[in-house]
């Protein structure tokens, strides 16, 4: 990424936006660090306490409302939280629906169906505190100030009906996210900025479900933890990572809501600034996924590609504040006139590529780019309407705990920072716990990185760096780097 100004890291990362004025918004959702956004965590508690006493089979019970994200397919012994469920036979109506598969369908869902789900949870909320004007506040990580950082007392309450003991201890114990994490996360948030499609690799969805989204669960998961920490899993009812760092107990823990709220946040700053493009309707009904939800008073509600569709970019609320300095109202995203190029349709080229079949060590990785092939990449850098995403093919044996940072860097250049390799449900994806072999013979993952925006115009040679952090022992083994143009 180009240097920033600090002005615009502040704009950028602590959400000092212009204010919105939606005219079909009847709610706010607050930064959960304001008065309002106080008021409606304690709503949550408050709503929380009530779900929590509710018999799983109950459809606004916090057991149900987790469990519609994900389940465990098989629970160990008795399950103390829901004695009807043993195993993924015994699940109930709209169960176990999230987008995480690993699949285009699934990630072409991934930011509507969350955008769903939590809106659902925000009417169960509403009707249980008495609220009458909730809204889920966010969780604004990443931020310049340190008490954004800070995961809300609420939420680390033991008394209360927010809290879980499985997450990083340094959270629960109301410290800051550390510095070279927040670090991370603003990168990440920066990069995502610019990006000019909503689908395909390297997109803007798949890119945002790595980092931040990935790289936050495992970390409240206690994931990034050095040393390394492990817990009761009251889900699972065994030790082993935080509720947030696996797929099938990340809903169960109250703060996946503050998390989900800031997501949506993001996304919503990037759709209405001038990079934001919107999928297709045509896009979403070939690609369609389950919208399974349960209304306050227990009615089943499923909903077609189209009704989607018309709720998710016709919000009923609207954020205190966006990222990118973004505003709304704005002219529709996709009638700006824009030359757009969405990377899901996109015809890639592949400018070059190397094969490395090399485990990434701790200590990094570097791997020079020669001037020819540099010269080649300048080239298609420069052609009209190039959209360059570099590619990095690894096989993973288990799911990793670490995280990888990727650049590229130019002589007497400071680094570009391209993007973060996260893994949060790569086993859950994959079928990894219940198919040894896939374990034994390895998965094999694609991570694209938009790249136009790090490029620089020049033939001389560069290189991608790749650094290795967190306290994890999985081998992860990089087969091919490429780049590609989409057009």
């Amino acid at each position: 990424m180009k240097k920033i100004t600090n002005l615009f890291l502040i704009i950028l990362i602590t959400g000092l936006s212009y204010g919105q004025s939606k005219a079909n918004a009847k709610y706010t959702r607050w930064n959960v660090n304001t008065f309002e956004g106080r008021a409606n965590l304690e709503a949550m508690n408050i709503a929380f306490e009530k779900m929590r006493a509710l018999g799983c089979e109950n459809g606004i019970s916090w057991y149900y409302q987790g469990a519609i994200h994900s389940v465990p397919k098989t629970i160990n012994g008795d399950n103390k939280l829901c004695p009807e469920y043993k195993n993924i036979k015994d699940k109930l109506w709209a169960w176990a629906d999230c987008t995480h598969n690993g699949s285009d369908r699934a990630a072409l869902n991934f930011l509507l169906w969350h955008r769903m789900y939590i809106w659902y949870l925000e009417k169960i909320v509403r009707e249980l505190s008495g609220k009458e004007d909730f809204a889920l506040p966010y969780w604004n990580y990443g931020s310049r100030e340190k008490v954004d950082n800070i995961m809300a007392a609420p939420i680390r309450n033991k008394s209360g009906s927010l809290y879980t003991a499985a997450r990083y201890s340094i959270l629960n114990d109301g410290k800051p996210i550390l510095p070279n994490q927040v670090s991370e996360i603003q990168s990440a948030l920066s990069e995502l900025q610019k990006n000019p499609s909503f689908g395909g690799k390297g997109g803007f969805t798949r890119s945002l479900e790595g980092a931040p989204h990935g790289y936050m669960h495992n970390l409240i998961g206690g994931g990034y933890a050095i040393p390394s920490e492990t817990y009761y899993n009251e889900i699972f009812q065994t030790n082993t990572s935080g509720l947030m760092a696996n797929v099938e107990s990340a809903g169960f823990d109250p703060v996946f809501w503050l998390h989900h709220s800031m997501i949506d946040r993001i996304w919503e700053s990037w759709d209405v600034s001038e990079y934001g493009q919107r999928p297709t309707l045509a896009e979403l009904e070939a690609n369609p996924w389950s919208y399974e939800f349960i209304a306050p008073n227990g009615d089943h509600i499923t909903y077609t590609m189209k009704e989607v569709y018309d709720i998710v970019f016709n919000l009923d609320y609207q954020y205190d504040t966006l990222l990118y300095g973004s505003k709304t109202p704005v002219v529709a995203v996709n009638e700006t006139g824009k030359n757009k190029i969405s990377f899901q349709d996109a015809k890639e080229e592949v400018i070059w590529e190397q094969k490395v079949g090399k485990v990434l060590e701790p200590t990094g990785f570097t791997q020079k780019v020669s001037s020819t092939l540099a010269k080649r990449t300048n080239k298609a850098f420069k052609s009209a309407n190039s959209k360059m995403l570099l590619n990095l093919d690894v096989v993973v044996y288990k799911e990793p705990k670490d995280y990888y940072t990727v650049y590229l860097r130019y002589p007497g250049k400071a680094d570009q920072y391209v993007g973060t390799m996260t893994f949060f449900g790569i086993a859950h994806d994959h079928g990894m716990d219940e198919v040894h072999s896939k374990s034994e013979s390895g998965v094999k993952l694609n991570f694209a990185y938009y790249i136009s925006d790090n490029l620089l115009d020049t033939d001389k040679d560069f290189e991608v760096i790749i650094k290795k952090s967190g306290g994890g022992d999985a081998k992860v083994t990089l087969e091919k780097i490429s780049v590609v143009k989409a057009n």
